[in-house]
């Protein structure tokens, strides 16, 4: 049962567009993978339907750690102890008479109220959830590790732990607006005591922005440019031409005297 922190649907969304995108872009090749190939044949482990086929199939879904980087896995001795627990709460027959098939194990069972606290208590006392949120957040460095630790203490102290759990074993999201929105409003907190300023900015020099022209702060210069033309030419203009400016007029009667 890996445990992760899953994208928004927008953001998952906006992923699967650029995966199509770039693979709409990108030519085919061939490669010679003879020498990385692995031959060895493999066969589907079965499991059996008595107990310690069930304590099997639980143990190895609940460490079980699939191809997502971001996911993370109870240790298998964690793991062991819940699904020996389970087992021995719930009974074989029971377990096998909600649905469960020890081939394609989960807890996203129809548990009944009660049955569905237990389980929720029995995870939480084998599996080191805190554990699970700390390596969460601070793998591949999303957050620095004293932030990390700060919310894995602060899921544990609010709460919201069991929230997580128990959507595990829904086998969907956590609701953040259930029980009084203790999810949504618990993050939130979480988020204000945990990070600070820096950590929500890109690891880089912020670039200044241009200001506005005649913005407060700014001056206008009335100082014209200097000519950096040497021979006086302007660009495009021919010289002695109607545009040309930089010639002397001739000289009018008024000024020579005549």
């Amino acid at each position: 049962m890996p445990f992760r922190r899953r994208p928004s649907a927008v953001a998952a969304a906006a992923l699967a567009a650029a995966v199509g995108i770039v693979s709409g872009g990108c030519t085919t090749s061939e490669w010679d993978t003879s020498e990385l190939n692995d031959d060895t044949p493999t066969t589907v482990r079965r499991y059996t339907s008595d107990q310690a086929g069930l304590e099997e199939s639980l143990t190895d879904y609940l460490s079980a750690v699939g191809d997502d980087l971001g996911e993370w896995a109870a240790p298998r001795d964690q793991a062991s102890c819940a699904a020996q627990r389970l087992v021995r709460r719930l009974t074989v027959d029971h377990i096998l008479e909600l649905g469960f098939d020890p081939q394609a194990a989960t807890l996203a069972l129809d548990f009944p109220a009660e049955e569905k606290a237990s389980v929720v208590n029995i995870l939480l006392g084998c599996i080191d959830f805190s554990s699970a949120i700390l390596e969460t957040y601070s793998s591949y460095q999303k957050l620095p590790l004293a932030q990390s630790s700060c919310f894995a203490e602060g899921f544990d102290r609010l709460g919201l732990t069991r929230d997580l759990v128990s959507g595990l074993v829904d086998g969907s999201e956590p609701d953040p607006f259930a029980n009084s929105d203790r999810m949504a409003s618990g993050m939130a907190s979480l988020a204000v005591e945990c990070l600070e300023e820096d950590d929500l900015l890109p690891n880089a020099p912020m670039p200044r922005l241009p200001e506005a022209k005649n913005s407060p702060g700014t001056t206008t210069s009335t100082t014209a440019p200097p000519d950096t033309n040497d021979d006086g030419d302007l660009e495009g203009i021919k010289p002695g031409g109607p545009l040309d400016t930089t010639t002397t007029a001739p000289d009018s009667p008024a000024t020579t005297g005549r």
